[in-house]
């Protein structure tokens, strides 16, 4: 028989599955690691970027105070050295003019006593802008100059140039170490603009330097210094202004200064109180991540490419012995149940073909006592066809029971077949048929068995059939001297509707020699012994009757051809005795003498004899 085998939906072979499977799950881990790898190198070199800016930033930093460092030195030379305070006013006046030639960075300078007095002063100025500057440190400078040993003002913007300005000042002490006055200068902050310019902060990076209150001091773009412009709204500036000393992430990641994302820091300087920040572009800082990543993309591309390579190979060599075990199923279904398949390929595999060998074994076995068993069905329901026929005809009830158990053990080859029926009372089972000659001894034995004992005194009283397959393990089994080799038994009841007529028993001398087969195969033959018995029921009860009438019509007949009373009397008493087998038989009757007179004497005939009494 050829089965037809349906198409799977999916069109992709073994092979490039498992090939694309490959191919996904290395590319699946290679993306996961690479991933992983990309985070971890990001991570390390934004610390790495982080740290480094602020390197930079705390160089620039460094640069910037150097500044303002040197024109406090400058200011302490012509103090310590020079001894300003101790020579002539021409020297005094001598000394700041070298100083404000020697330091462009100074507008004006002014010498003070102890009270606060100008003893001299040099200016680039004109007159008016001088006194202007003069009062401006008696005001700033001088009151808190004792208590210090340098002064630096906020910064000033002036108001013709714009250009950011702080007041510097260092005191003049003796030997003994009592005020003598101050040196004041006025700076101009414009002179560090190109030191700002010039910080190596990367390559495209830039630097610049802050107030307290964000006001933008020193810039590459002195356009926005001039403008005076406040960049308060930028994070490192805010958290300067907050008054951090230094940025505690290390750095940020914001749109900066020309509003471009860029990695910035800043490190306040302390005195003076201003803040230098530095900023590098996002891309120059984070380039060696970007090659890292595209190097990372390019290795996972070719990790898959050979993954997959790799996987196609694998797969083929796994699928070949499966692809061998396919075709032979395919042929197996075909109806070829001869084929086998190779055992080889890996263990699994091996193990595989050889459960498909002994699964293709178990099914020609099947097949072959599937075709037994239907065999045996048909020989079966051949023979029960057989006993319906035969039983159909046979109207004696002896005859009919006899038939039966004989037909049944001989065409199942059973060990031994018998019937029994119910009683009149229905309290006893009685043997009314049975083969060989235990059945004839049985039957001669008049054998019975109460309803509800035994296997077939529990068939005739449940209706219900019952099969044992070991009768040694059957606790309600009756064992029977004349059938000593019993090993298997089936009670199967005889019923008509819900009338039990009888049994129909049927023992092996095999154990498990009997089944459900037989037991289903026993009770349709019973039902047809109901049948049969109850037409063979039917039948003597037709006979009996039709007997009745012909008698009862003889009986007439004789009757009718005597010539009197008397006559008529002595052939219907002699008829009703014969046919009764009476051992006696009297008629009474009575003849009333008047009409008040009660029924009463009666004249005794005897049937028997014919005599009249």
């Amino acid at each position: 028989m050829k089965m037809q085998i349906p198409k799977n939906r999916s069109e992709l072979s073994l092979t490039t599955s498992l090939a694309i499977a490959f191919f996904a799950l290395s590319a699946v881990v290679l993306l996961v690691s690479g991933s992983l790898q990309f985070f971890y190198n990001y991570q390390t070199q934004r610390d790495v970027v982080f740290g480094q800016q602020r390197l930079i930033a705390q160089e620039a930093a460094s640069a910037v105070s150097s500044f303002v460092e040197d024109k406090f030195n400058v200011l302490e030379t012509a103090v310590n050295l020079e001894n300003i305070a101790a020579v002539s006013a021409a020297d005094q006046e001598r000394i700041l003019g070298n100083s404000l030639g020697f330091q462009p960075a100074f507008r004006q300078l002014a010498l003070f006593d102890g009270q606060g007095q100008l003893l001299t002063q040099s200016s680039r100025l004109v007159q008016a802008r001088s006194d202007q500057f003069v009062d401006q440190v008696l005001e700033q400078a001088f009151v808190g100059i004792e208590q210090t040993e340098r002064y630096i003002s906020p910064v000033m913007i002036d108001n013709e140039s714009s250009e950011p300005l702080v007041i510097i000042a260092v005191p003049i002490f003796n030997l003994l170490g009592d005020f003598e006055g101050m040196l004041a200068a006025e700076l101009n902050l414009k002179f560090m603009w190109d030191l700002v310019d010039q910080l190596d902060v990367g390559e495209t990076g830039y630097a610049y330097v802050v107030n307290r209150q964000g006001d933008l001091l020193a810039f590459a773009d002195t356009a926005r210094v001039l403008r005076r412009e406040n960049v308060s709204q930028l994070p490192e500036v805010s958290e300067f202004m907050a008054g951090e000393v230094a940025d505690e992430d290390g750095a940020d990641l914001a749109p900066g200064i020309n509003d471009e994302t860029s990695v910035q820091t800043f490190v306040a300087l302390g005195s003076p109180d201003w803040a230098v920040v530095t900023e590098i572009p996002q891309s120059e800082a984070f380039a060696p991540v970007t090659q890292t990543l595209i190097s990372s993309v390019i290795v996972v591309l070719l990790m898959a490419v050979l993954s997959g390579a790799l996987g196609t190979f694998v797969a083929r060599r796994l699928v070949r012995p499966l692809q061998a075990l396919t075709a032979t199923a395919v042929q197996i279904a075909e109806g070829d149940l001869n084929q086998e398949a190779a055992v080889t390929g890996n263990l699994e595999i091996a193990q595989l073909a050889t459960a498909f060998n002994n699964m293709t074994a178990q099914l020609r076995s099947f097949i072959d006592s599937l075709e037994q068993r239907v065999a045996d069905r048909t020989r079966a329901l051949e023979i029960s066809g057989n006993v319906s026929r035969q039983i159909s005809n046979i109207l004696e009830r002896d005859k009919l029971v006899q038939a039966v158990v004989e037909q049944v053990k001989e065409s199942f080859d059973y060990y031994h077949a018998h019937i029994y029926l119910f009683d009149d009372a229905g309290q006893n089972l009685m043997m009314v048929g049975g083969t060989g000659e235990a059945g004839q001894q049985m039957l001669a034995d008049k054998h019975q068995i109460a309803a509800g004992k035994g296997l077939v005194g529990r068939a005739g009283q449940t209706g219900q059939p019952v099969l044992v397959l070991n009768t040694a393990e059957a606790e309600d089994w009756l064992p029977n001297p004349l059938l000593p080799d019993t090993k298997a038994e089936i009670a199967v009841p005889i019923m008509s509707g819900n009338r039990v007529w009888g049994v129909l028993d049927v023992q092996h001398n095999v154990t498990d020699g009997l089944s459900q087969a037989d037991a289903d195969l026993l009770e349709s033959i019973a039902n047809q012994v109901a049948v049969a018995l109850r037409n063979a029921n039917l039948y003597e009860e037709a006979q009996e009757q039709a007997k009745r009438e012909a008698l009862m019509n003889e009986i007439n007949q004789k009757i009718l051809s005597t010539k009197d009373v008397d006559e008529a009397l002595q052939v219907a008493v002699r008829e009703i005795g014969r046919a009764l087998n009476a051992s006696q038989t009297i008629v009474r009757f009575s003849q009333d003498s008047d009409a008040d007179k009660p029924f009463g004497d009666t004249k005794p005939l005897n049937g028997a004899n014919g005599q009249q009494k």
